[in-house]
């Protein structure tokens, strides 16, 4: 099975519209392996359905924080108070050093 960036929301609608691309490739549609895919598919896009208002809601936050903190006190607040990863907080917009 082909490996699909899970990272973020942008990334889990991308990978849903790619397997139903796949899905839609499978010779047979009525296949145990189409309805499989095409369940996946689906399922991805349920799933960024349901984490968009969280997302959105990160994405307020991350921005206000932004605005009120220079980098190198937002950079702590990330790491050290929110224990995020380098792709965490690349994921999230930040080039922060």
């Amino acid at each position: 099975m082909d490996q699909y960036n899970l990272s973020n929301i942008s990334a889990v609608n991308e990978a849903s519209g790619q397997v139903r691309v796949r899905a839609n490739q499978e010779p047979n549609q009525s296949s145990y392996n189409a309805g499989w895919l095409h369940g996946y598919a689906n399922a991805l896009a349920d799933a960024a359905k349901e984490l968009a208002p969280q997302w959105n809601l990160m994405d307020t936050i991350v921005n206000y924080m932004r605005e009120q903190c220079d980098s190198a006190e937002l950079n702590f607040i990330l790491r050290e108070n929110l224990g995020m990863t380098d792709e965490e907080i690349l994921a999230l917009g930040f080039d922060l050093p």
